[in-house]
């Protein structure tokens, strides 16, 4: 009977052989008590679907910031909050309006705490959540960029290279536009940016000119000079009356 049975299992020995040859199949695997190591290339698991990431930069929209706030009045508001001149963008129209202000925060958490700001705060402000494309639209100034508003329709670039002339600016950077006149019916009014290496520079050009503007014109005290100073915010404007000479 046994030699029966040691006959029986080595026929099914060589038929479990012949099967695995002719399939390609793989040797059976021994068992063993140590724990199966993982792959060297694996990816770490993904984590839980409720876990949310707080690391990396998260960009907002502050709305209700009035036309004449500097980029460090933004700043000192948001204490706390980690950010530096060049996290904030103003965004302008056509007319370089300011029409909204947007915010780079380090991380998820400084931008909770923004938020948490202005609750204690009264509600000053309201912050919304954009996103990178939105952020990188608009253009930044830094407060290195004047913007010249009023001057004669036959107004050049050579007239701003003379407006400029003992200032270190970027000449490639002028640029010349027209814009609708503030009124229905008005006529459209002549601007220029002219681009600085640096804010100081932009800024000692502006308090200069406006300085001899205001010597050399006869103008009304409620006539505005200076009609945004936003040096901070991203962009120095130095207003020229329509009359005037841009010799000036």
């Amino acid at each position: 009977m046994s030699g029966v049975v040691r006959a029986a299992l080595r026929s099914t020995t060589s038929v479990c052989a012949l099967v695995q040859r002719s399939h390609g199949l793989l040797p059976l695997r021994c068992f063993s008590t140590e724990a199966e190591q993982p792959p060297l290339n694996s990816t770490p698991p993904p984590p839980p679907f409720f876990e949310t990431d707080h690391s990396g930069l998260t960009y907002g929209n502050l709305l209700g910031v009035r036309k004449y706030a500097l980029k460090t009045d933004i700043i000192n508001f948001l204490e706390g909050c980690n950010l530096t001149l060049e996290d904030v963008k103003m965004d302008y129209d056509r007319s370089f309006s300011p029409v909204s202000t947007l915010l780079q925060f380090p991380t998820r958490d400084s931008f909770d705490h923004a938020v948490k700001v202005i609750l204690k705060k009264g509600r000053l402000y309201k912050l919304d959540r954009v996103n990178l494309h939105q952020w990188d639209q608009v253009k930044p100034y830094d407060g290195k960029t004047i913007l010249i508003q009023g001057m004669p329709r036959a107004g050049t670039y050579e007239d701003i290279g003379r407006i400029l002339s003992g200032f270190e600016f970027d000449s490639s950077s002028i640029s010349l536009f027209l814009r609708p006149g503030g009124t229905a019916g008005a006529d459209p009014i002549k601007l220029a940016t002219v681009r600085f290496n640096s804010r100081t520079q932009a800024m000692n050009a502006c308090i200069a000119k406006m300085e001899r503007f205001a010597k050399q014109s006869h103008l009304d005290t409620s006539y505005p000079v200076i009609h945004a100073p936003l040096t901070g915010a991203s962009v120095i404007v130095l207003l020229y009356r329509v009359q005037s000479s841009l010799s000036c």
